[in-house]
């Protein structure tokens, strides 16, 4: 569902030239995530080297080295992104801009990242985004260990379309085409999560088993949503795989069972944002534009079993 980390999309447009991968480039992405935490931008309780990945649009796009943003048919490197953002054709509120930092539409004295997506935008990898991604080449998500996946994000009323958009997921993290391991997606009005694993081998579509582990028709538009996953990636029993999801600080997920696939050299990573897969999922042309915005979101390991939701709410929301 997405290409490699970095590369530029048909069609032809301003291209961003990254420095290479080199280990010293990879240490330099590492030192600007914990520059990045220092000081008020950490949230109390949550220590900084437990910290696997996140963004924080309190800082500049220039100091973050978390991955990439997939948007406009460009795949940029997150540190590369202008300060003015990715922009687009002009949307119905006025605006070109497809991603970059805003004012919170509810706090105007703090910052937040805004997606957009629209139906006359290019393909982005083959479907229609405007995502980011935690590069896995800095850090993916642990696999047969607990971690935390923790983020806000404030969605407009999109209850009355029958299509569906993804605002997050766990990329399976290869190129075989196989759905996300875990979302978050609205669809036919409905807000929900979705998991999905494989014991096989050598998983494909046919031996994929989806669950959708949480659904609410009640949801509230023009409100901020905090999302706090824990949870444990693996297709063995032995290792005690499950996931327990929050939202608003209430548990709606508490599933134990098989999680991903069995897939030793792939490396799942994290996505935000818009994403609408084109596969038989027609856009629902009442709403052209869709529009969220996140806060701050993050990976944290958490192997000695120190944090509890509130903990990570804590963390996403503060600046």
């Amino acid at each position: 569902m997405t290409a490699s980390p970095i590369r530029a999309c048909a069609p032809p447009r301003t291209v961003f030239f990254p420095p290479r991968a080199t280990g010293a480039w990879k240490w330099a992405a590492v030192s600007m995530l914990a520059l990045a935490g220092a000081g008020s931008a950490w949230a109390a309780d949550i220590a900084p080297e437990h910290v696997l990945v996140q963004f924080n649009p309190a800082l500049p796009l220039s100091t973050q080295a978390w991955g990439n943003v997939q948007c406009t048919g460009l795949i940029v490197p997150s540190q590369w992104v202008p300060e003015t953002g990715l922009n687009g054709t002009q949307l119905e509120d006025g605006s070109t801009l497809r991603f970059g930092r805003v004012p919170d539409p509810q706090d105007n004295t703090r910052l937040a990242f805004r997606f957009a997506l629209r139906s006359s935008d290019p393909l982005t990898a083959g479907s229609f985004r405007c995502e980011t991604a935690f590069s896995p080449g800095v850090t993916g998500l642990p696999l047969g260990s607990v971690f935390w996946h923790a983020f806000s994000v404030y969605v407009p009323d999109w209850r009355n379309t029958v299509d569906e958009q993804q605002l997050a997921q766990w990329h399976a993290g290869d190129s075989s085409g196989l759905q996300p391991i875990y979302s978050l997606l609205v669809r036919d009005g409905q807000m929900r999560l979705v998991m999905r694993y494989s014991t096989a081998d050598s998983p494909t579509a046919s031996t994929v088993k989806t669950q959708v582990l949480w659904t609410s028709s009640a949801w509230q538009p023009n409100q901020w949503f905090t999302v706090v996953t824990k949870a444990k990636v693996s297709t063995l029993p032995a290792e005690g795989p499950f996931i327990q999801t929050w939202v608003n600080g209430a548990q709606v997920v508490n599933y134990r069972g098989p999680v991903g696939y069995r897939q030793p050299a792939a490396q799942p990573y994290v996505k935000h944002g818009v994403y609408h897969w084109i596969n038989l999922n027609t856009w629902d042309s009442r709403q052209p534009t869709r529009t969220v915005h996140f806060r701050r979101a993050a990976l944290v390991r958490d192997l000695n079993g120190v944090y509890v939701p509130a903990d990570l709410s804590r963390f996403v929301n503060s600046q």
